[in-house]
């Protein structure tokens, strides 16, 4: 009788033990994701290092050495080099990510954060500038919903919302199309107030800076004096200048001054996109143009430069064209390529490498 009570008691004590037992919620793991003896370049410049990293809610919370740890997510980097997330400093992927916001393209190059606008920038537009790129928007699919660069902005961060993170310049060139379209003269002094109105807008709405690709229509037909005003403007709200420079051949020279005067006399930080010599003949300039940038900053300029690694390029067919053909646009351009006496020279003179650019 004894014995039976007892073994009740006890059956009865193991299931109130199991029922509490499952009552408790099992650990939850440190980290969402570990990832595991890796190579990791933490970007100071410092040598790599092996180690781990844990990321939770998204962000990094650990970076070093740990022992035993739980993850959702554990991942065995071994002798692969775990490193933040590149920032491509020229990219144009500001419509694309419109189209398709994955940017797979970038991801998978280590890219998560790109910076556009180069001379051309996706926004100020108005409906002309519209007009001329509902081609394309249509053909994928993109509604043209925006006119600020505030209106784009909140687009990506509402709808879009890329793999990426996107930031931008405002371009000289979309400022100048903006006010003037695409005609070889200067503004006048009621249009230049409009531009320097434009960059203060866009600088207030988040842009980064100026930006200039002198070599394009329509940038190339603003003078030093019209970028250096447009780039006070910037400057005023500690933006930067980065410009694709106006010539990278034959008078690359001519085009470093013009830099460093637009930095001195806007007094705004400028990097050179790109540094390259383009044609054979200037292959050998580039000591030179190396010793200029540095005479430059050491009088006092802020003057950086940056180069692809790569001997590619991609460009549209119009820019092989000398300058005055592609002037005041597309149908003008097309005009001038039907007669066959302005075909003739258009064929001579590209073959002249400096009168391209």
């Amino acid at each position: 009788m004894h014995s039976a009570k007892f073994r009740f008691r006890a059956a009865l004590v193991l299931v109130m033990i199991t029922v509490y037992s499952c009552a408790i919620p099992a650990p939850r793991p440190q980290f969402d994701v570990l990832i595991r003896n890796g190579r990791i370049v933490d970007g100071s410049g410092a040598p790599w290092f092996r180690g781990d990293v844990g990321i939770t809610n998204g962000q990094i919370v650990f970076v070093g050495s740990i022992g035993n740890a739980t993850a959702s997510t554990t991942i065995d980097a071994t002798n692969l080099v775990v490193a933040p997330g590149f920032i491509d400093l020229l990219g144009q992927s500001e419509f694309n990510v419109l189209v398709d916001g994955r940017a797979a393209s970038k991801l998978l190059q280590g890219v998560t954060t790109e910076i556009t606008g180069e001379g051309s920038s996706i926004a100020p537009v108005n409906d002309r500038m519209m007009r001329d790129a509902k081609n394309q928007a249509d053909h994928f699919g993109v509604s043209q919903d925006w006119r600020t660069l505030a209106d784009y902005l909140t687009r990506l961060d509402e709808r879009s919302r890329p793999a990426i993170n996107i930031g931008t310049f405002v371009g000289a060139g979309t400022i100048r199309n903006y006010v003037i379209g695409k005609d070889d003269r200067p503004p006048t002094a009621a249009e230049m107030d409009q531009m320097k109105l434009l960059v203060a807008q866009a600088m207030q709405q988040g842009a980064f800076g100026l930006s200039t690709s002198l070599q394009y229509v329509p940038d190339r037909f603003a003078s030093t004096d019209e970028i250096i005003e447009l780039a006070k403007v910037a400057a005023s709200y500690g933006g930067v200048y980065f410009t694709h420079q106006r010539s990278e051949g034959g008078r690359i020279l001519e085009s470093l001054d013009e830099v460093f005067t637009i930095a001195e006399r806007a007094d705004i930080p400028a990097e050179i996109w790109h540094l390259k010599t383009a044609y054979k003949p200037n292959w050998g300039k580039m000591p030179e143009i190396l010793q200029r940038i540095e005479a430059a900053r050491e009088r006092g300029l802020d003057i950086t430069a940056n180069q692809y690694p790569y001997t590619r390029a991609s460009n549209g067919l119009d820019a092989c064209l000398p300058l005055w053909v592609r002037e005041g646009g597309l149908e003008k351009m097309t005009a001038r390529l039907k007669d066959p006496a302005q075909r003739e020279r258009i064929r001579k003179e590209m073959d002249d490498p400096n009168v391209i650019e």
